[in-house]
């Protein structure tokens, strides 16, 4: 391929794309390193020259703090505790009267069951509906099995009534 063909060595383009990346940046100078130096004395040096005083001192602040920080921890456990144990006090006041509002609809139930049930209110409430007591009743006798199934294996209501009635009459 031409070279002149391809591309247009005055274009803005070719000047870009010709750019010569074998050039290197100079590297930048380095200053030498601070050098830091330390100077012994201070809080060290004076540390020895504690008296036994001053040791004790320290050792008693040291413990006076813990045991404060001893109190501290005891009487936040002692507040946790009395918290709880009023938490739970007034949880077992709240289900006290659960129980008993529970016992009382209780009571109240058992006397409505009882006034429901009773026979006398009962017939006349059926006399009120417009039922009567029967004239007559019957006592029938299935001691034996009188359940009548088809060809098919169903089980045949009027076949089984039929069986009863033979088994009320041979009896």
């Amino acid at each position: 391929m031409n070279r002149n063909a391809a591309y247009n060595y005055d274009s803005v383009a070719y000047k870009y794309d010709s750019f010569d990346y074998a050039y290197e940046a100079p590297a930048p100078e380095q200053k030498p390193a601070r050098r830091v130096g330390v100077i012994p004395g201070g809080a060290h040096g004076r540390a020895a020259e504690k008296s036994p005083a001053h040791q004790l001192a320290a050792k008693v602040a040291k413990a006076t703090v813990a045991v404060v920080v001893l109190f501290a921890g005891i009487g936040f456990g002692r507040i946790s505790l009395s918290a709880a144990t009023v938490a739970e006090a007034l949880e077992a006041r709240e289900i006290n009267a659960h129980l008993e509002t529970a016992r009382s609809t209780i009571s109240e139930l058992e006397v409505a069951q009882s006034s429901l049930s009773n026979p006398t209110r009962i017939k006349a409430e059926a006399a009120a509906l417009g039922m009567a007591s029967p004239a007559s009743s019957s006592v029938i006798d299935i001691s034996g099995d009188v359940v009548v199934t088809d060809a098919e294996g169903n089980l045949s209501l009027s076949g089984s009534i039929k069986a009863l009635e033979g088994a009320g009459q041979t009896g």
